[in-house]
This record gives C-alpha cells, structure tokens and sequence, in this order.
C-alpha cells in the first residue's frame, strides 16, 4: 500500500467543522467534546486528505454508546481494533456513494482494508481522562508552533509514503519513535 500525500489544504478545518456539526447532532444526548487532530489539523503540513477526528467522552462506559448512535451507513465501526486498545472506538466515514458496498461494522471475520480514496474521515472515540487523548493534543498543538518539528515530520512522512507498506498500521508505526520525540519535547515545555 502506498501512501498518497498531499501538501497542506486551507479547507480541512472547514471539512472537519461540518462533520464535527454532524457528529454533535448524532451524541447531542452525551455532549462529547470534539477535537481535529492529526495532520489536516496542522497548518503547512502535508497529509492524507482524510480528516482525523477525536470525539471524548467522560468515560469508558459512553464509548458503546458513541457505537450505537454512529455505526451505520456513514460510519463503518473497525471493531477489529477493541482487543488491541479497549479504551478506543474507532470509525472510519465514508465518502457519499461508496458506503452500500461496505458493512457497517468490520471485524476478524470480514475486515478488509478500505481503500483511501473511499475515506473522508477517521474518527477515534476515548475518554478525556486519557493518556490517549491528552498525547494526541499535545502532539497536534506542539507541532502546531514549532515550524522546525513540524518541518522535520513532514520530511519523514515524505519519505516513509515512498515505501510500500502492507497496511496503514505499519505505516504509523514507522512513524512512533518521532511522535514520541515530540511528545518528550511538549511534555519539557
């Protein structure tokens, strides 16, 4: 699997405020708090042109609830994931016309890889209370002001989408040693 990257788009904060609306109106009953994280939710950096959203929750015991209200045919839920951190429900939205095609929940018996081009949006779902939440907002917001990191990150994303990679997992996990750089840096400040 390649990675495609495209340089930074003044629209992906707008995306993932029109699908932040949606998310709201769909848990309006547990008033999660809704973050924009990952690379789209850095200026002047390049990515995925998929939003990555993090929904938060109070505690653990709402995260079935968020299934609940979301899996369906805009959201596919990747259950296949709960074993590997049980604190996190993950989604994956779909782009408008491909969904029919798709389960709505995708675990070990039928999970197969979504292609990109049929994404628009991750959507990680964990308490606030976190180690998880709290690491994904002190990355986002440390590269957010230092051009310096965030340029260096760039640089190795550029290069790890030049190689092949058996699925996205590996290709994040290429990835760990420098996030949890930055993350030693925010933590410093």
């Amino acid at each position: 699997m390649k990675i495609d990257l495209f340089s930074y788009h003044n629209d992906w904060p707008h995306e993932f405020l029109r699908e932040a609306t949606v998310l709201k109106e769909k848990l309006y009953h547990i008033s999660p708090v809704i973050e924009h994280i990952g690379s789209t939710s850095v200026k002047d950096l390049a990515a995925k042109p998929i939003i990555d959203i993090m929904i938060g929750v109070k505690n653990e015991e709402e995260l079935d609830q968020v299934v609940d209200n979301l899996m369906g045919r805009d959201y596919i839920y990747l259950s296949i994931y709960n074993k590997q951190l049980p604190f996190r429900r993950f989604f994956i939205g779909i782009k408008e016309g491909v969904s029919s095609t798709i389960p709505n929940e995708l675990h070990e018996d039928n999970f197969f890889e979504i292609p990109h081009t049929n994404r628009h949006s991750h959507i990680h779902v964990v308490p606030t209370s976190s180690n998880w939440w709290e690491d994904h907002l002190l990355f986002r917001d440390f590269l957010r002001v230092s051009e310096h990191d965030r340029k260096n990150y760039e640089l190795l994303k550029r290069r790890l989408a030049s190689n092949n990679w058996e699925n996205m997992n590996e290709y994040a996990q290429a990835k760990g040693e420098f996030i949890h750089s930055i993350l030693e840096k925010a933590r410093k400040r």
